[in-house]
């Protein structure tokens, strides 16, 4: 094909959807779209609360127990993307279950304890002969076993079993410990077990599968599993450099990794920090957090991608990672006071909360969180996602401990 035929197809798919932002069905999307820049707000529990009543609204749009992957406002003109609730989500579904509990803790919700268990008896349901969790919607093929998302599953099946009790979450959660493990090898990078829906080889951000299994080892009493864990988190210090960024850390792109995948690798290593007793892992999220600390601009937002020297490859905000960091800083904080880490937190939570749409018409869009900022960006372009809204609320508890800790 010629350069004048491929530019002129390509004129024509931007045509197309010129057009097709402005169908009465996106409009929705596209006034979200065009939307200002946010305003300040402020940030409290009722936007938490917010975000746990479209969670569970995702939860009955599956009609299964599992939780949707999220609600789509617009489909790209020939994708076969379907609009609206999207099918069950099992890696996200899996760490959901700890936030719907963490919430009831607080603030007495019955109903959440409830939807928890019912998606803890959904993973138990779906769980695949080898002790892993398919990657992938339900319905995606192929169907096979994931490391991360059983790293992501294993952490409610360990909550729920403290919770509920059960020979059934027990009996799942060990089935997963032993499909890990079999995938890690001595240097703590996973081996096989990649996910068919991302570019295969081992990845800086399964330290967070790494703090699962060792997480489930410590609850279960399995030695190799807490190790195996360890090794993960040695791993992910391998792969960053002195500047705090991390080789080997997106799903697809390690030259420009999202900050969705690199608050995966700060939490894991802060939490595997915490769980081992081992400081070194926290020194790597300092060295990473003050990388960051310059990049956030005054109102909060931090590009969504970034390459090795920290330049930005977006003119988004991913959503969903700006949560993740904002909580590995507000936990931070609780270590290392005397370097404000708080304060770069609040920063990032408050440009996310400002995004969120209380008072939507769109049971689909009220209360969630967006993919990107702007809603076209490349992240969940046009979608609101089920972990988007998880880590927000995530963040929102952790700002309210820090300020329980402090009172």
């Amino acid at each position: 094909m010629s350069s004048v035929a491929r530019l002129a197809r390509r004129m024509a798919r931007v045509g197309l959807e010129t057009i097709s932002a402005v169908r009465p069905r996106h409009w929705d999307a596209l006034r979200l779209s065009l939307a200002s820049p946010p305003s300040p707000v402020k940030i409290d529990v009722r936007r938490a609360g917010a975000a746990i009543e479209w969670i569970k609204r995702a939860q009955d749009a599956t009609r299964t127990g599992g939780v949707s992957w999220g609600y789509r406002a617009r489909s790209p003109v020939r994708s076969g993307e379907r609009l609206g609730w999207q099918p069950a989500y099992p890696e996200t579904t899996g760490y959901i279950i700890e936030t719907l509990l963490r919430f009831d803790s607080l603030f007495d919700d019955p109903d959440a304890v409830e939807r928890a268990r019912r998606m803890a008896d959904w993973e138990v349901s779906i769980q695949l002969d080898d002790g892993g969790f398919q990657g992938g919607m339900i319905g995606a093929e192929p169907v096979e076993s994931s490391t991360f998302v059983t790293g992501q599953v294993l952490f409610g099946l360990v909550r729920a079993h403290q919770s509920f009790g059960g020979e059934s979450y027990r009996s799942a959660a060990h089935r997963a410990m032993d499909f890990l493990t079999s995938c890690l090898d001595e240097t703590g990078a996973f081996r096989r077990g990649y996910s068919s829906f991302c570019a295969p080889g081992a990845k800086a951000y399964e330290v967070r599968t790494g703090w699962a299994l060792s997480l489930a080892g410590k609850t279960f009493g399995v030695a190799t599993a807490v190790e195996g864990g360890r090794k993960t988190a040695e791993f992910a210090l391998r792969c960053q450099r002195e500047n705090g960024w991390f080789e080997n850390g997106d799903l697809d792109y390690h030259d420009r990794p999202l900050t969705h995948t690199i608050g995966y690798t700060l939490e894991g290593l802060f939490e595997l920090g915490a769980l081992l007793e081992e400081e070194r892992f926290w020194q790597g999220v300092r060295a990473t957090l003050n990388a960051l600390r310059p990049l956030v601009r005054p109102d909060g937002f931090l590009a969504g991608r970034w390459t090795s020297n920290w330049q930005p490859a977006a003119d988004w905000c991913c959503l969903t990672g700006s949560c993740q960091i904002a909580c590995v800083c507000f936990r931070m904080h609780g270590c290392y006071p005397e370097e404000h880490f708080d304060e770069l937190g609040e920063r990032l939570l408050r440009f996310v909360a400002s995004t969120q749409q209380l008072d939507h018409a769109n049971p689909g869009l009220r209360g969630s969180i967006h993919g990107s900022h702007p809603f076209s960006g490349e992240y969940g372009q046009y979608c609101n996602l089920n972990w988007a809204a998880k880590f927000f609320v995530d963040a929102v508890l952790d700002r309210m401990d820090l300020s329980d800790q402090r009172a």
